[in-house]
């Protein structure tokens, strides 16, 4: 058994078709924007992960409630949100 078949249960094959299918852009299934190509580097995520978890409620209902009205996510509400303050603040 190799190392990728002890840590994820399948084989090498199997693994690299499903590396293949979510990596193709012309998968049908999105699992959110590619954060490298935001500039967000690998192993950086899980310091911002934990502010997201400390929302207010009002705050998260306000922004779900936003993503919906405006057609976009609630990253993309966040960020106009901050854009808004910076702009103001220059």
């Amino acid at each position: 058994m190799t190392e990728i078949e002890k840590e994820t249960g399948m084989t090498d094959a199997e693994c690299e078709y499903w590396d293949e299918y979510f990596t193709n852009d012309d998968n049908p299934v999105h699992l959110g924007p590619n954060l490298m190509k935001l500039g967000i580097k690998p192993g950086s995520t899980h310091k911002y992960l934990p502010l997201l978890k400390e929302l207010d409620r009002d705050v998260l209902e306000y922004l779900c409630n936003q993503a919906a009205a405006t057609h976009k996510t609630g990253m993309q509400v966040i960020n106009d949100l901050i854009r808004e303050k910076l702009a103001v603040t220059v």
